[in-house]
């Protein structure tokens, strides 16, 4: 199966918004109600969990299971990566530009996108 950046932004955005107490853990499945995308089959949905995780986009909680991803919060360096993805805008110019590329390159892109935008707003220079 290949990675879909679009499916991963959503499915971090979803976890962001899950609503829990800061110790409690989760197991997702693919077809968790929580993480459930129209039009995605559970299999894609797993999968990319699966990624967003290796990834290391979430906080590690024990060894997880065969058939779920333990879900505590998003790490650092997940929310990093949404913050810099997060608006649709963003989001759009990100893909335009980086076309299929890994979280870095995503990533790094984004960031310079939101430079730039800093930079025309407030006239700053964050380089």
């Amino acid at each position: 199966m290949r990675r879909d950046m679009d499916l991963v932004r959503q499915l971090l955005l979803k976890l962001e918004s899950i609503k829990k107490g800061p110790h409690e853990v989760f197991l997702l499945s693919g077809n968790s109600e929580v993480v459930a995308v129209e039009g995605r089959t559970s299999d894609e949905i797993y999968f990319h969990l699966t990624k967003i995780e290796e990834a290391g986009f979430l906080e590690r909680v024990g060894g997880g299971a065969m058939t779920a991803v333990s879900f505590r919060a998003l790490s650092w360096k997940g929310q990093e990566f949404l913050d810099n993805i997060r608006e649709d805008s963003i989001w759009q110019k990100t893909k335009e530009k980086a076309g299929s590329a890994s979280f870095d390159v995503l990533s790094a892109i984004a960031k310079a996108i939101l430079k730039d935008r800093i930079r025309s707003l407030t006239g700053l220079d964050l380089d």
